[in-house]
């Protein structure tokens, strides 16, 4: 049991925090048979009480300490239920230089939950967090998660070549990233909405 109080990021329909013990549940059945990781980094976990190790583990830092990874999961307001997981993973420690992730079920894709969730988090390190560079990687081919990014002011700086081993291939990777001047520039826009 966590000693720290949970993270709590709000938006108009999702709650970023940490899961249940239900939610962990039922995202691992929302999740497993699908082919949702060909295009992620992790494969997935071979049974559910590997993702209740997992969240057990990431419970213990404490969400205040910038220096740590912040491990959330995407729970959608309407149903209570656990669609996903992201996370702000501090480069080296360094708050300064922040490595984006994130995932959601494949039946949650295509209802603009990544780009909200993304978003909020986004807001939230340049914020709160003194955030200078936040970067995401999608394999080449990952149209999806590199528009989600893009919509959000993040740019594509590069192709990383033959970077990860994943199934006996080795892949390409996308670089894209956000700044803050892009940030605070594209926050300034009319209708940007106010800061959180």
């Amino acid at each position: 049991m966590s000693k720290h109080q949970p993270p709590l990021f709000e938006t108009e329909r999702l709650l970023l925090t940490w899961p249940g013990p239900e939610q962990i549940d039922g995202y691992y059945d929302a999740i497993i048979g699908t082919n949702i990781f060909d295009t992620m980094f992790w494969e997935g976990p071979s049974e559910p009480q590997d993702l209740h190790d997992w969240w057990a583990e990431n419970v213990l830092r404490d969400p205040s300490d910038l220096s740590l990874s912040l491990e959330v999961a995407v729970i959608e307001r309407a149903s209570d239920r656990c669609i996903g997981g992201m996370a702000l993973r501090p480069v080296e420690g360094d708050s300064k230089i922040i490595d984006i992730g994130y995932g959601l079920a494949a039946d949650s894709h295509g209802k603009g939950y990544a780009t909200e969730a993304v978003g909020r988090l986004v807001d939230e390190a340049f914020s709160k967090r003194g955030a200078e560079r936040i970067f995401g990687n999608a394999f080449v081919g990952n149209h999806s998660s590199r528009r989600v990014l893009e919509k959000l002011g993040f740019v594509c700086e590069g192709t990383q070549r033959r970077c990860v081993y994943k199934r006996g291939v080795w892949l390409d990777q996308w670089m894209i990233a956000i700044t803050r001047p892009d940030w605070e520039s594209r926050r300034a826009k009319p209708g940007a909405g106010a800061l959180v």
